[in-house]
């Protein structure tokens, strides 16, 4: 794959999630204030659930799908890899879902604190099952750089969700309608990939002859996963115990905005990892580390003034798209911006460790990140409250792209672009001060001081030379695109 085509794909990517994270925005007002925040608590506990128990029916063997298949042309080869993975996390995928329902009832009493809501963790022990299958039949598409049809899947899928979850709130099935919207969309995505794959490739009956080498691989990456779940997630657990649902309701909304910077960083995950790889396997390592820098560059480039736009967003973005009961969290989406930046850099550089096969120095590292993040939370979110949770975050990120950036620089050496990065951090600032003037009340206000905020950042950068000559071509086009959008609107 040239330069040139990943920079497209990751644009593409770029763009679906952006299309994907628009719905999930209008999603965030549809489900909050349809459910309250007691109920849309119950559903996010639902869901960080099922992240912790889908990663150890998966095993890890989407990640060992893309490491393995990457480079591999032989088409036996793919056959065999392709359906042994399915019909192994076919069935390990039944055995979760029928894990989850068995215990929902102690899971409700003690977990959530509300015996009742065994009802609806039944419900939802199936999103395991989809939660395991879907992730390997769209991975296949990532793997053979068929970017096109996984971009139109994760578009369905989120606008899908929309529109079932949508309808069937309207028609009053509340936090059920919503379970069974996501199943139905999931459920019929996965179905249509599968029978793509099989008109691609044919169909084979797996004797499971690489399974043994797969998991050889992926199950050093499974407790990473587990452990990734505590930093990532546990938090919530931690809140309803402490603080009950209704302020794992709050904490959730705040967090579901603040943990959009992640829009920035997995359209480039995607691209990025199949194509290391490769590179890696082709003894590439000049051009692998040229990957790498500016990877890392962009990524800091989007992702700071974003953060930086969140933050001076987090009040009027829950006031607009939740309801009042919400905005009391507003304080927690800087920080949880910030911690998703941090998140965003050692994810960039556990691609390296990844591609040298050394799956268990993750783990290692996520397991210590993992310890810090609850001994925070238990000193600091019975004193502090949410925002202690959001702190606790915040300093384990920070801790894990210390550790991670500093492991990664023992295999490979990085650019790191500083005088770049600190232009970047100027220019962000400039923008958060001129946009934190404006009283924004509605969504068509919110849009426009957003894109006032994208005109100063990218005319300060200019101003310092923040780009270079190509990215300032591509600068200068987008920036007169957007000033002209923005006079449209205002003479309308």
């Amino acid at each position: 794959m040239s330069y040139q085509k990943f920079v497209r794909d990751v644009g593409l990517i770029g763009m679906v999630q952006i299309l994907t994270n628009l719905s999930n925005f209008l999603l965030i007002p549809i489900i909050t204030k349809s459910l309250g925040t007691y109920d849309y608590g119950l559903w996010a506990q639902i869901n960080i659930s099922v992240s912790l128990i889908s990663p150890l029916a998966l095993m890890g063997l989407s990640m060992g799908l893309v490491r393995f298949l990457s480079s591999e042309t032989e088409k036996e080869v793919i056959k065999e890899a392709v359906y042994s993975i399915l019909f192994f996390v076919t069935v390990s995928g039944l055995l979760a879902s029928l894990s989850l329902y068995m215990l929902a009832e102690p899971l409700a009493t003690f977990g959530f604190k509300d015996p009742h809501a065994a009802y609806f963790i039944k419900a939802g022990s199936l999103l395991i099952f989809v939660n395991v299958i879907e992730p390997v039949s769209l991975y296949y598409f990532r793997v053979f750089r068929q970017i096109q049809k996984f971009s139109y899947f994760t578009l369905f899928e989120a606008f899908g969700k929309l529109l079932f979850i949508l309808v069937l709130l309207k028609m009053g099935y509340g936090l059920l309608g919503t379970i069974i919207a996501t199943l139905l969309v999931q459920g019929i995505i996965t179905l249509i990939a599968v029978l793509i794959i099989i008109k691609q490739i044919g169909f084979v009956i797996p004797r499971f002859t690489y399974l043994r080498e797969y998991l050889h691989f992926s199950l050093p990456l499974t407790p990473n996963t587990l452990v990734r779940w505590v930093t990532e997630s546990s938090d919530r657990y931690m809140v309803t115990y402490f603080l009950g649902l209704n302020s794992v309701g709050v904490y959730s909304a705040a967090c579901s905005f603040g943990s959009l910077i992640q829009l920035f960083v997995n359209p480039l995950q995607l691209i990025l990892f199949p194509e290391l790889s490769k590179l890696f396997d082709e003894n590439k390592i000049d051009e692998l580390t040229i990957y790498m820098s500016y990877s890392l560059r962009y990524f800091l480039i989007i992702s700071i003034p974003a953060v930086f736009g969140l933050s001076a967003f987090a009040k009027p973005l829950l006031g607009i798209f939740t309801t009042e009961n919400f905005v009391s969290g507003w304080f927690v989406i800087p920080v949880i911006a910030s911690s998703g930046l941090l998140a965003g850099i050692a994810q960039i550089f556990i691609n390296t460790l990844l591609i040298v096969k050394k799956t268990k120095v993750p783990t290692y590292i996520n397991f210590a990140v993992a310890v810090l993040n609850v001994l925070l939370n238990i000193l600091l979110i019975p004193s502090t409250g949410i925002i202690g949770a959001a702190i606790s975050t915040l300093f384990s990120y920070f801790f894990m792209a210390i550790l991670c950036t500093y492991i990664s620089l023992k295999y490979f050496k990085h650019d790191f672009y500083f005088h770049d990065i600190t232009k970047c951090i100027l220019s962000s600032t400039a923008m958060y001060f001129f946009v934190s003037r404006f009283d924004i009340l509605s969504i068509y206000k919110l849009f426009v001081a957003a894109g006032i905020g994208v005109l100063v950042y990218l005319s300060v950068m200019f101003l310092l030379g923040g780009f270079n000559d190509q990215e300032l071509s591509l600068v200068k086009k987008h920036l007169f695109r957007i000033r002209n959008s923005l006079i449209k609107i205002i003479e309308t």
